[in-house]
């Protein structure tokens, strides 16, 4: 077999077949390709972070402005309306049917609502060229997986005791395909950092919104998962906890809302093609390493995490 000239061409330009077959590389070469391609990776995510942020920039500064000229609403009222919209946007995305047939056959232009993403977030960024090069990469990256068993530990599985669970622990989101799993910069909520806590113990992975500044702090999405295979979890989301500043934390300081479990798998079920009734939301691993996380959602999206310390 012809060997390749440098490390750097191989990445460029990988070889998927001699990707499939690793018999073909030592263990060294593998993991030194893994960690350029790990490297890349992270570098590619953190410069479409930094282009989307100033795009964000540019239309948040004209929605800035119309909220300034707002003065007569109470501050108070405001908060209680972005209570209200970010509730009605779940309402309306757990009751979002799919549209047509055609939009599951061209899923980068469609939105099937809530119920079908990994991550409790569903519409689909247009990530343009600086996005397709973080998906180029992952699905190199994910042809090295170092993990087999992903799911091993999660709720017992495998017979493997959480303590041992790889994904357990808490995540930072890199990159998504996923719209409504990004938050841009504003001068009323800051800087919004997300994440994911798994409690391979309790089967949970709780999403976790926070922001900088403003009356309302964050708000939590609590999904319960269930593996189903070496790479695939099941989910069913069960409530969603709003995080505010209060002058009475422990009576005003979270609101928490149930969700009704079977019913959203139903209307999930519901939002699919006719080959694809019967199956919720899920996700599937696609890579796992002890600081590195990647995985797709039922319905193709994207997420890219790192472990934080």
């Amino acid at each position: 077999m012809k060997r390749a000239s440098s490390l750097s061409s191989t990445i460029e330009q990988p070889d998927i077949e001699k990707f499939s077959n690793l018999i073909y590389a030592s263990d060294d070469t593998v993991q030194l390709l893994r960690d350029e391609l790990k490297s890349r990776l992270i570098n590619a995510a953190d410069d479409f972070k930094t282009m989307k942020a100033q795009e964000d920039a540019i239309t948040q500064s004209g929605q800035d402005f119309d909220e300034k000229m707002n003065v007569d609403v109470d501050s108070k009222e405001k908060d209680r309306g972005y209570i209200f919209r970010l509730l009605s946007k779940i309402v309306r995305k757990i009751s979002r049917s799919k549209k047509n047939y055609s939009d599951k056959k061209n899923p980068t232009q469609s939105s099937q609502g809530i119920l079908t993403s990994g991550s409790f977030r569903q519409i689909k960024l247009e990530v343009g060229a600086a996005g397709e090069q973080v998906l180029s990469l992952a699905e190199q990256l994910s042809l090295l997986n170092p993990t087999p068993i992903p799911t091993l530990g999660f709720k017992h599985y495998g017979g493997v005791p959480p303590t041992d669970s790889k994904l357990a622990g808490s995540w930072k989101l890199r990159f998504t395909t996923a719209a409504d799993a990004s938050f841009s910069e504003s001068e009323k909520r800051g800087v919004v950092t997300t994440s994911q806590m798994v409690d391979a113990e309790e089967g949970t992975l709780t999403n976790v919104v926070d922001f900088e500044k403003g009356k309302l702090k964050g708000f939590r999405v609590v999904v319960e998962g269930e593996p189903t295979s070496s790479t695939d979890i099941d989910l069913s989301f069960k409530a969603v906890k709003i995080l505010r500043n209060s002058r009475f934390p422990r009576l005003f300081g979270q609101l928490s809302f149930r969700l009704p479990s079977r019913l959203i798998r139903w209307l999930a079920s519901r939002n699919k093609i006719e080959e694809e009734r019967g199956q919720g939301p899920s996700l599937r691993m696609r890579y796992l390493d002890d600081d590195l996380r990647m995985h797709t959602t039922d319905s193709g999206n994207w997420f890219i995490q790192t472990r934080l310390d």
